[in-house]
């Protein structure tokens, strides 16, 4: 789990320097991204801070926004090991005393 949440750590601050380098490209602040992108503030914040893992809607909204490619945002990041964490294991549920039903005969 370690390795996973530290490959998703490198792989959003990646994702977040392109976005602040291609919107500094073109003379923009957040606010003016935000505004041509129609997103929330915080949102691209988020997405800007390494903090949020945008959905392809999003990316493609940023891509237009900015006047790049879809391939701009993700240039150079590094391809994930793994796409999610391994899960974890259930708990084994305790039977209780006298849970069974009687056997019927």
């Amino acid at each position: 789990m370690a390795e996973y949440m530290a490959e998703r750590a490198e792989y959003l601050e990646g994702f977040s320097e392109n976005i602040r380098r291609l919107r500094d490209e073109r003379g923009l602040s957040q606010a003016d991204l935000y505004k041509l992108a129609d997103l929330h503030r915080t949102q691209l914040g988020r997405m800007e801070g390494g903090g949020a893992e945008p959905r392809l809607m999003t990316l493609v909204i940023i891509a237009n926004a900015l006047g790049v490619k879809l391939d701009d945002l993700v240039a150079g990041l590094p391809v994930p090991k793994e796409r999610r964490p391994p899960p974890n294991p259930k708990p084994k549920r305790l039977k209780r005393p006298g849970s069974q039903r009687p056997a019927s005969g």
